[in-house]
């Protein structure tokens, strides 16, 4: 048995009321998600300790089949690193600074001169215009995301992107900036302009 809720769409958060067989698990998880209205949005898996690791990829796999991403609130990464994700359900205004070992979910704008930073990746569902920095425990494969990305700076493992003011505007579309070679690189996430609605 499951429960799906939505503090800011497209974010969905998933918890797992009562283990079931995985077969049921995954019926009503495609049930509950499949439909394409919800393309592009993040579901947060809220207690994945209830499930083993490969009950967990599973999940996952069945997740990002429906065209979704996913994220997981505790346990760990494949690789080993933390997968704990800190979700900030606020703007953060300049001088506020949001650190984290993990993952960040930001449910707002981050205003200038406000910072956040992460072992992990982050993620703005808002306007990015202080300071990212990502993959801070040398994770160069890590990612920042914003629905308008006009970052002061963004950095990524020892990777920096230093932007002027006059440099950025951001263009009305969802971003991810990721490392390509030795320079961070801006790309448009496919299929999210629906996002914008909801900002």
């Amino acid at each position: 048995m499951i429960e799906i809720k939505g503090k800011r769409v497209p974010v969905i958060f998933l918890k797992i009321v009562k283990k079931e067989p995985l077969s049921e698990l995954i019926r009503e998880i495609k049930d509950a998600l499949s439909n394409n209205l919800l393309r592009g949005s993040l579901v947060v898996l809220e207690n994945p300790e209830i499930l083993n690791e490969k009950e967990r990829r599973e999940i996952e796999k069945v997740i990002r089949d429906l065209s979704l991403n996913f994220f997981e609130r505790n346990g760990d990464y494949e690789k080993g690193k933390s997968s704990k994700l800190l979700i900030v359900n606020r703007n953060l205004r300049a001088g506020q600074v949001i650190e984290h070992e993990g993952d960040i979910l930001i449910l707002g704008d981050v205003n200038r001169d406000a910072e956040i930073i992460a072992g992990g990746n982050i993620i703005v569902m808002g306007k990015l215009r202080g300071i990212a920095k990502a993959g801070l425990i040398g994770d160069e494969d890590a990612v920042v995301v914003a629905l308008r990305m006009e970052p002061q700076l963004i950095q990524i493992g020892k990777v920096k992107a230093i932007l002027e003011d006059s440099e950025r505007i951001s263009p009305g579309y969802p971003e991810v900036a990721k490392v390509e070679g030795k320079e961070i690189i801006l790309e448009e996430i496919e299929g999210a302009e629906k996002w914008l609605k909801y900002m």
